[in-house]
This record gives C-alpha cells, structure tokens and sequence, in this order.
C-alpha cells in the first residue's frame, strides 16, 4: 500500500522514505547503528546556540549521551534476543513538546522504522531537536534515513487509517480522547498498540521530615514537577496528602515559599486563574465535602475532608492543588485506581508505598518518585518497560 497525501507535511523524512519502510528490514535491539546517532543527537543538541534556555531539551540530551545509552542497554539483559517490530507509528501528544524525542529515542534502539506524527502547534523544543536530526541525517547517519520521518498533518482519519493499516506498532499519546479517535483506525491483526491514557499523580509529603529539609530547595523541585509543564503531564502532582505531627506549620511554610517562587517565575495568564476558578465552583456543585483555602490565583488550594477519586473529575492545571491530611499512609488506597500515575514523595519511604500497592493489588500507581523527579525521562513508563514492549522477542532452542 502506497501512503500518499498532499496534506502530510515532513519535518524529518520523505513520502519516498514513509513508503520504503514498509519493506525496509528490521534493527536488532541497541544496534549500533541507533546507538551511534542517538549519541551523535546528544552532542549535536548540547552544541545547538541557546540549547540551556529549554531545560527539557538539555534533560533530553543527556539522557541520550552515549554513557547513558550504554547503561540502558545493560539493563535491558536479553537484548541480543530482540529485534524491531517493523513500523512504529507514534501520536505524540501536544503539550508535551520533547516527549515526541523520548518516544522515537525507544523506538529506534527497539529496532524499528519510526513515523511520528507531532502536534501542529509551535514549539522551539521541535524544531531544535529536528534541525539537529536533519543536520545528522544528510551527514556521517545518512544511513539512518531510511527509520525515521516526523510529520505533521491535520486531523484526518483517511491518513490515520493508511499509516496504521501498515504499522505493526501503535503508540498513542495524549489522553483518553485522542485514543478512541485513533482506534477507529484498525490495525493489522498481529500488530501491537500501547496506549498512554489520562492519568493523574499525587505528593505525600511527611511534615515533620518537611521542616527539617531547606524549603527553598523543596519549593524549586516541586515547582519543576507542577508548573514547569503547567500540570499538563500526567505525572505532575494534583493532589498533595500531608502525614506526620506538624501538618499546619509544613503546609504554612511550603505553600509561602512555592508562592513566592510563582509569582517571581510563573506567567499567570487570566484564563488560566478563569479556568481554576471555574474547577473549584464545579467541584463544590459536585457534592465532594471541600473547601478553598489559598488567598490568590497563583496558587489555589483545596482541601478535601475524604479521598474519594470523583475530586479529580475537577482538575485543571497551572496551579489547583488538592490537599488532604492524612494520619496514615493506608488512607491513600482508594484514590490510587487506574488512573493514578505517579506517587512523588518527600520523607517517606519509596519501598513503603511500593508495599502498600502490592498489599491491596492496586490497579494504579506504575511509578514512585523522590519530589522533584517526576519530570524525569525514562525508558519505563506507564507500567511498559518502553523497549522491550515496541521490541519483538526471538529465541532459538537446542532440543537436542
């Protein structure tokens, strides 16, 4: 099947390229081939004028140097049994502007040829990293043409449909909408789909470990983990469940100092405290017992009297923080269901939470993190194991 359209537009790659790879061969898992360009990516990035003005993309390149990479492989025990699928297509997600990268990044040391569609909007971060990868590709990695093209094209089920009718992977970001749409473009029957769906993330945060730590330092990491993205990635935390003895005087000296940060860094748009206004209003219509107790727009507080997950039908970003103390940790466990992320934590143990979700089976929680980390790139995510799950297994046997 020939994909053509007139309305795809390239950024990285061809319509000759898009075609081809429907029989362009397979990559062992970590080639050296990907392997290379990767590392290669990493420098050209870091060498690109005014790169430390966007620390995602500087975050992205270092976890893409060639010492990382070579950790990565390490990790991942059996790669010399894995081989690419075929044809990845990925649906990057639109407010996320590096995750498009990390996507192809595992994508590409799975072994595969990888198409990837990317938001229409503008981002300096895209083109930044796609101005290197084409540097790349018409030098010393002209070899690696032939696995990858980054497209953009408008919303069209015609082009969905013909890029997954020949993929034999599908990877979608961006929420739970996005993914029905998509899926009313069959696949093949032996390809594989990974779905990254709308989830939510939480902070527990033990007060009394809180007020012996340096604030302003607490402050900076939490702010990178919220407003650095304005809560629009699924791992920033909305909800924040406080423990320990001296919850009132943590939660005074927290909520000031990120207030202070905020109003120093953040660009608070009027829409945007439009937009939490309205969440709270709706979230008090609800029924759900709560009350508003923050004194501005740059930080809006709510507090909960019970954990009951319907609260976060009420989210919004750019600052609306859901707080609830708590007198145990087990008082989370009906708020950690399928759609709960991230767990962040500051003086609680990351195995303590880990025990509680294998104790109760819960159906949420795929990462545990220190505060501050929750933005971090990895190559597991959503409960994949990124490579291994867009990597194809092959094992021969000695019956003999």
């Amino acid at each position: 099947m020939q994909i053509n359209s007139n309305k795809i537009t390239y950024i990285v790659g061809s319509g000759y390229v898009l075609n081809s790879m429907i029989t362009t061969p397979a990559l062992p898992a970590f080639s050296e081939q990907a392997m290379g360009f990767l590392a290669a990516l990493s420098r050209e990035i870091l060498h690109t004028p005014n790169v430390r003005e966007y620390t995602d993309v500087v975050s992205y390149a270092y976890w893409i140097r060639k010492a990382s990479l070579e950790s990565a492989r390490k990790d991942h025990s059996d790669y010399h049994h894995r081989l690419g699928r075929g044809i990845a297509f990925h649906i990057a997600p639109s407010n996320i502007p590096v995750n498009f990268a990390v996507s192809m990044t595992s994508s590409l040391l799975a072994g595969n040829c990888t198409v990837i569609r990317i938001s229409n909007k503008s981002f300096p971060q895209i083109d930044m990293i796609c101005n290197a990868i084409n540097k790349l590709l018409k030098d010393q990695f002209a070899y690696m043409q032939k696995y990858l093209c980054i497209i953009r094209y408008p919303h069209s089920s015609d082009i969905t449909d013909q890029l997954s009718s020949v993929c034999d992977l599908r990877i979608i970001w961006g929420g739970n909408q996005t993914i029905s749409e998509v899926r009313k473009s069959p696949l093949p029957p032996r390809a594989f789909e990974m779905t990254f769906a709308d989830r939510y993330s939480m902070a527990v945060i033990n007060s009394d470990h809180y007020l012996s730590c340096d604030s302003v330092r607490t402050a900076k990491a939490f702010y990178t983990d919220t407003y650095f993205t304005d809560q629009n990635a699924c791992s920033s935390p909305r909800l924040i469940v406080w423990l320990g003895k001296n919850k009132q005087e943590a939660k005074t000296r927290f909520w000031s100092e990120l207030t202070a940060l905020v109003k120093r860094d953040y660009d608070l748009k009027p829409i945007q405290s439009i937009d939490k206004y309205l969440s709270v209003c709706m979230l008090g219509a609800s029924g759900i017992p709560s009350h508003k107790i923050s004194d501005n727009n740059y930080v809006v507080r709510v507090a909960l009297e019970s954990l009951n997950p319907k609260f976060m039908d009420h989210k919004t970003g750019s600052g609306l923080f859901f707080e609830y103390d708590a007198d145990d940790l087990e008082e989370i466990v009906p708020v950690l269901t399928k759609a709960c992320q991230t767990v962040s934590v500051l003086g609680v143990e990351k195995q303590t939470v880990k025990e509680l979700v294998f104790k109760y089976g819960v159906r949420g929680v795929d990462r545990i993190v220190t505060m501050g980390q929750t933005m971090g790139i990895e190559f597991y995510w959503d409960g994949f194991k990124m490579i291994d799950n867009m990597s194809r297994i092959v094992y021969s046997y000695d019956n003999e």
